[in-house]
C-alpha cells in the first residue's frame, strides 16, 4: 500500500518532485544556465522521452516538453504559462 497520497503509476511514478520542477521549468522559461545537476536531470528526461529539442522556430528554447510530459503535469494539475 502506498505511504500518504500517492497514488501515482506508470510514467508518473517515475518521476520524483525534482524532475517534476525541472519539467515546469522546460514548459515555462527554461533557465539560460543549468547546474550539472539539472543538466543531467535534463538529460535523463530527454532519453525518457520527457524533453526533446525545440524547433528552431521556438527559439530561443533549446528543449520543449514531449505529449508524454504534457500529459502528466496535466494529470497532476500543473498549469504552464505559454507564449
Amino acid at each position: 500500500m502506498p505511504a500518504g497520497n500517492d497514488v501515482r503509476s506508470g510514467d508518473d511514478a517515475e518521476l520524483n518532485d525534482d524532475e517534476i520542477s525541472l519539467l515546469c521549468d522546460v514548459g515555462d522559461t527554461f533557465p539560460a544556465t543549468l547546474t550539472a545537476e539539472k543538466q543531467a536531470r535534463l538529460e535523463s528526461l530527454i532519453a525518457r522521452g520527457f524533453v526533446e529539442a525545440a524547433p528552431a522556430d521556438k527559439a530561443p528554447s533549446k528543449y520543449q516538453l514531449t505529449a508524454k510530459a504534457n500529459k502528466i503535469l496535466t494529470a497532476r494539475g500543473v498549469g504552464l504559462n505559454e507564449a
